[in-house]
């Protein structure tokens, strides 16, 4: 008698199956595939992606929509922006290890999408609608401040204390500090009075 149910269990569970897929075959909607609303998407998704594009843009130029567009994520696109406004103009692509939390992904991914137009530096107010470099009073400047800048962690803890004693009055004194080629290549973004 057991023997007889357990076959009996089995038809059904086998009929049940089949019926299953009976039903579910006769349920699946026919879908059409208009290739001409999959060539837009497709053509809308390469004039928006600008990771497949083989051109750099110019670090000074580039807009927040075309950061957006070239994969950095709001965060890192608004980081940058906010950098710039803060430096004025970005004279070597290195300078974006200088923002905060933008990371060494942050700084490959501009490698890889932006550069800066070295003659477009040489006249920076003609070339970026009157933007120039920012100087920073280097007496009044605070660690950020002097990252910012572009000093190093170390160059940063002896100025911060050369800072506190008022041993920076002129570049001569600086120039001691940080030596003579790293201060050639922050000359532009620093004064010493207002």
């Amino acid at each position: 008698m057991k023997v007889k149910k357990i076959v009996v269990f089995i038809v059904l569970l086998i009929l049940g199956n089949f019926l299953r897929l009976f039903i579910e075959e006769r349920n699946i909607p026919d879908i059409e595939i208009n290739e001409e609303v999959v060539y837009r998407k497709d053509e809308a998704v390469k004039e928006n992606n600008l990771t497949k594009v083989a051109e750099k843009f110019d670090v000074n130029d580039v807009e927040y929509e075309q950061l957006l567009k070239m994969g950095f994520s709001k965060a890192k696109a608004d980081k940058l922006i906010e950098f710039r406004e803060k430096i004025g103009i970005i004279s070597d692509i290195q300078e974006l290890k200088n923002i905060p939390r933008f990371g060494e992904t942050g700084l490959k991914q501009a490698e890889k999408y932006l550069f800066v137009d070295s003659e477009k530096i040489k006249n920076p107010e003609k070339n970026y609608k009157e933007r120039n470099y920012i100087k920073y009073n280097i007496n009044n400047s605070n660690e950020e401040k002097l990252k910012i800048i572009g000093f190093t962690k170390k160059e940063i803890k002896k100025l911060l204390l050369e800072i506190k004693k008022g041993n920076i009055r002129s570049n001569i004194e600086l120039e001691k500090i940080i030596g003579t080629e790293r201060y050639e290549e922050l000359e532009k973004k620093i004064k010493f009075s207002e």
